[in-house]
């Protein structure tokens, strides 16, 4: 990613087509539940694309970081990112939705050139807030989805569940005989 890091970025972030998309980051800002269903979006579409290889793992790594970065943000729950970094990295997740953009997304693996480009570029240009959100999120005790927690899947077992139930249909429940020994 290192080779990325160069003017191919800075050349997606000064067109004009992300110049445009910094005005539409700006809107998202204002609602946080759009912030989140674009992150659903973007990790969605990097899921699909990781899955065909077109994804680099140190693509992915970033994409996610910077995800979580703007949800906690979002969220309020990090405090203190410049207003130009949260705009950046929207407008950033925005293009990386968009199918045409400097080099169309439908051209398996060369279209997501750009989108790597930019990210890498926008990473490395954002490097010193990143370094400070790791170390906040670091700090972070583990959350657990209460839906998850006490939520767990029974194991498969071959025990008769008719036990106690009529075994044919001509048979009513009453009908069931058990022996008992006296004194039981």
């Amino acid at each position: 990613m290192t080779e990325n890091k160069g003017p191919e970025g800075r050349k997606v972030a000064e067109s004009p087509i992300f110049k445009k998309l910094l005005e539409k980051a700006e809107a998202y800002l204002k609602h946080p539940s759009e912030i989140a269903r674009l992150i659903s979006e973007t990790l969605k579409k990097a899921t699909a694309k990781k899955g065909v290889g077109a994804i680099a793992g140190e693509v992915w790594e970033n994409l996610q970081l910077l995800t979580r970065m703007l949800k906690a943000a979002s969220s309020g729950e990090y405090k203190g990112i410049p207003t130009a970094t949260l705009v950046g990295g929207v407008a950033v997740l925005i293009y990386f939705l968009m199918p045409i953009d400097v080099i169309p997304d439908m051209i398996p693996v060369i279209g997501l050139l750009d989108d790597a480009s930019l990210l890498a570029w926008f990473m490395a240009s954002i490097k010193t807030e990143l370094d400070k959100y790791k170390e906040w999120e670091a700090t972070r005790p583990i959350r657990v989805n209460p839906a998850d927690a006490g939520h767990h899947t029974p194991e498969k077992h071959d025990a008769d569940v008719s036990f106690g139930t009529p075994k044919y249909s001509d048979r009513s429940a009453g009908d069931i005989q058990t022996e008992t020994k006296p004194g039981y």
